[in-house]
């Protein structure tokens, strides 16, 4: 009994000494970091100046290495000011996305960081990208290096993706495409995001920045297999809709994980109607589908709205739906819905349709002959500018309920323009 007794006194000695080892460490004093700029929930836009205060326990001993970041990469480092306790650098805010950001302060000592939340609102810029594309890997020519150097210098793209047919690339075809597209990408130069394309006799369907070349054949699970990776996708060559990709019979899952659909003629602008009046949320892509070095130099584009050029930026926009097909290269389209940008679903119900369309076409020969607004896949006013540029604000009286807006551009040469559209849901009395 004694001896019991003791033991357990032991025991709780000992479990009080760890506890207070513990507490000690707990109090001990360890280096600080402070942001003194920017202020906690300021908006922030172009070049942003990052001052951080440290103090260091022991008295001089600072973290080797200090960096920031708005929510993560690109990482900025920052350099200590002069001998004081302050460090500083410039983060260029328009390459993030318009949101809201946690600022992020990282040092050696991984108990020394810091973090404040921020907000970004740049300016959008028009990205023109082709998100579409083939090489010898598959059925195309020559070889990823040689496609992306074309597409970068001499087609002058903004953004590239090389989409080979994931069926026919082997594991060696498919680590030198990653690799190339990883050495290509230059941000703030040349946005490089790598996609596969899955080919089936049902439909294809392009998937970027996919971690793997295996992917379900059933088209149900495919659907549910690219909505679980959060990849981005998007329906190639529909025809008229009817028949490609089942007919485009609406998936719920589906309609998660598809972004856009090629539009370019015709007969894909009806299969973009159809998948629309079918509950799809999606827009309009411009991509070339080119098996020839050519690439990104064809006939058709996807103009990117984002506020820099950063595959951050880009891969936001393409998850967003904000981008619109061209067959101008020249053209840029905008489209807001009560303020919201094209592709955008509005999730609180409005009292009335506020439209404005801007169209700036930088060939002065280039004339907008026409702009059609569609509601609810039915034209229901035009406009007729004949000017080389046009903002065109107009509104609509919609019954109340759900309903969605985009515009088509025509040229007078007969070149087109489609926006991604806008969804509303419209209040009742």
């Amino acid at each position: 009994m004694l001896r019991n007794s003791v033991v357990s006194l032991i025991a709780w000695i000992a479990l009080f000494a760890c506890a207070a080892v513990t507490w000690g460490a707990e109090d001990k004093p360890r280096t600080k970091v402070e942001i003194l700029q920017p202020e906690v929930n300021e908006t922030l836009t172009g070049a942003v100046d990052v001052r951080v205060k440290i103090t260091a326990v022991p008295a001089g001993q600072f973290p080797s290495s200090v960096y920031a970041g708005l929510g993560g990469p690109p990482w900025t480092k920052m350099e200590r000011i002069e001998e004081t306790d302050q460090w500083r650098c410039c983060l260029d805010s328009t390459m993030v996305p318009n949101r809201g950001h946690v600022l992020m302060v990282k040092t050696t000592d991984k108990r020394a960081n810091a973090a404040a939340t921020v907000k970004t609102d740049n300016p959008l810029k028009c990205f023109f990208a082709d998100l579409h594309s083939h090489t010898s890997y598959s059925d195309g020519t020559l070889i990823p290096a040689a496609a992306h150097d074309y597409a970068r210098n001499v087609a002058k793209l903004d953004v590239f993706s090389l989409t080979d047919h994931l069926e026919n690339v082997n594991d060696l075809e498919w680590s030198d495409t990653r690799e190339v597209a990883q050495k290509a990408n230059d941000e703030g130069e040349f946005v490089v995001i790598p996609g596969l394309e899955w080919t089936k006799g049902w439909g294809h369907l392009n998937i970027f920045e996919p971690k793997t070349r295996h992917w379900p054949n059933d088209p149900q699970e495919f659907y549910q297999a690219i909505a679980k990776a959060d990849v981005v996708a998007k329906f190639n060559h529909p025809g008229d809709g009817t028949k490609s990709h089942g007919g485009l019979a609406y998936s719920e899952v589906g309609d998660r994980a598809v972004q856009m659909m090629e539009v370019r003629r015709p007969d894909e602008e009806q299969a973009f109607l159809r998948a629309l009046k079918l509950g799809w949320h999606i827009a309009p892509d411009g991509s070339d589908d080119t098996h020839s070095p050519n690439w990104g130099s064809r006939f058709a584009w996807s103009g990117i709205l984002a506020p820099g050029l950063s595959k951050r930026n880009i891969w936001h926009a393409m998850k967003n739906r904000h981008l619109f097909s061209t067959l101008d290269r020249n053209c840029i389209l905008l489209f807001h819905v009560n303020g919201a940008l094209m592709g955008s679903i509005v999730k609180e119900p409005v009292e009335k349709v506020e439209i404005v369309a801007a169209v700036d076409e930088a060939d002065a020969d280039d004339t907008i002959a026409k702009i059609e607004l569609f509601e609810d896949g039915e034209v229901v006013q035009t406009d007729e500018p004949n000017a080389d540029s046009r903002r065109w604000e107009t509104t609509c009286s919609p019954k109340p309920g759900d309903h969605y807006y985009f515009v088509k551009v025509t040229q007078a040469d007969g070149q087109m323009l489609w926006s991604a559209p806008v969804w509303v849901t419209v209040a009742g009395q």
